[in-house]
C-alpha cells in the first residue's frame, strides 16, 4: 500500500507497524522536488479496529528503513529521494538497536516459561 500513496500522490509515504516491520516508501519513477522534507505522510495499521489512520511526525523525526522493493523497482530518476532521508534512517536504525539490546538485557532477567505445569495447555500435546 506505501507503494501506491507514495507513487499516487508524489510522496514519501512512512507505513509504521507496532512489529518492526515499518518501511519508507518513496515514489518510483519521479525525481524529488526542492522541499521533499515537507511531502511526506505516515499511515499505520491498528490491527484491532483494522483500521489505517493517519499520523503526524515531528519535523525531522527518525523515520524506518526503505523498502527493499523501492531499492529494486525505482528509476534513476527517483533514486535522490533516499538521499534527503538517509540521516533520518539512520538515526531510527540506531534508535532501534538500542531498544533491542535492552529488551535483550530485560528478557535475560525473566524466568524462562514452565508450560508442562500448566493444564490449560494439555489440550494441545
Amino acid at each position: 500500500m506505501g507503494h501506491l500513496i507514495a507513487c499516487a500522490y508524489d510522496m514519501v509515504c512512512i507505513d509504521m507497524t507496532r512489529y518492526g516491520f515499518s518501511e519508507t516508501f518513496f515514489p518510483l519513477c519521479t525525481a524529488p522536488p526542492p522541499n521533499s522534507i515537507d511531502h511526506t505522510i505516515c499511515v499505520e495499521w491498528l490491527a484491532k479496529s483494522r483500521h489505517i489512520v493517519q499520523v503526524y511526525l515531528k519535523l525531522g523525526c527518525p523515520i524506518p528503513p526503505t523498502s527493499p522493493e523501492w531499492n529494486l523497482h525505482h528509476t534513476e530518476l527517483a533514486k535522490m529521494w533516499s538521499d534527503v532521508f538517509v540521516d533520518r534512517m539512520h538515526e531510527f536504525e540506531r534508535l532501534n538497536n538500542i531498544d533491542k539490546m535492552s529488551n535483550a538485557e530485560k528478557s535475560k532477567l525473566e524466568p524462562p516459561i514452565d508450560l508442562a505445569g500448566d493444564s490449560s495447555f494439555h489440550v494441545f500435546i
